[in-house]
């Protein structure tokens, strides 16, 4: 009798918690409804905040044409997860960088290789067609486009010893994540190298969706980097 009765109990509770346990942004199948919230995340970038738009479903995982969102190409970035780490918006989250005008071509290769921190989607489980979507969809979002006097800056950027360790720090994070979409950060020895990080990080700028914020940031980095400064070790 006590044992059916711990049995009823526990079942009872399991179920309500599962009923009634709302949606969280690692577990998201329903539509989203309009009182859903994220916690922000306090990162070395400063804290962050989520603002979800609404009236977007999810669907099953595993299942990318089932979703009642319009876009085709939404339909797999969701499905697919991607907004796991680049942002229910492909705008950029904690882990993983804005997606938005992205070229289709490198799209493409990165789904399929997995690069330095993103698992690979091989054509059994994401198809050509499903692809072909999203990075039509990804190419297609608004990006804001970086003035020519920002990129004139950044080509000039020089090691500036009054750059605070905060900074600095948001630098290397941003480096990690920028430069893992499409491979391993470089190295000490490779920041170290001959190339000049100004007129890198304003071609980047140019021709990528790297933000004209994050490349300075970059740039504080690695030039502190070259001039002996470790944030993370210190002079």
């Amino acid at each position: 009798m006590g044992f059916a009765l711990v049995i009823s109990i526990a079942s009872v509770l399991i179920g309500a918690i599962v009923l009634r346990s709302p949606d969280t942004h690692a577990n998201l199948w329903n539509e989203v409804k309009a009182g859903y919230v994220r916690t922000d995340v306090n990162t070395v970038r400063g804290k962050i905040s989520f603002a979800i738009p609404g009236g977007i479903a999810f669907h099953n995982p595993g299942n990318f044409q089932e979703s009642t969102v319009n876009d085709p190409g939404r339909r797999v970035y969701i499905g697919a997860g991607c907004g796991t780490c680049h942002g229910v918006d492909a705008h950029g989250g904690v882990v993983g960088t804005s997606l938005a005008g992205i070229l289709p071509q490198t799209v493409k290769n990165v789904v399929r290789e997995g690069p330095y921190g993103m698992p690979a989607f091989p054509k059994e489980v994401l198809s050509d067609d499903s692809l072909d979507k999203l990075a039509t969809y990804l190419r297609g979002l608004e990006a804001a486009k970086p003035t020519a006097d920002q990129l004139a800056a950044l080509a000039q950027l020089t090691y500036n010893p009054s750059v605070n360790r905060e900074l600095l720090l948001k630098g290397k994070a941003a480096l990690r994540k920028s430069c893992g979409a499409c491979h391993a950060p470089p190295s000490k020895a490779e920041m170290n190298g001959g190339f000049d990080p100004g007129s890198l990080l304003a071609a980047m700028v140019r021709d990528t969706n790297l933000s004209p914020e994050d490349a300075k940031l970059i740039g504080y980095y690695i030039l502190s980097i070259r001039n002996g400064v470790d944030p993370i070790k210190g002079p």
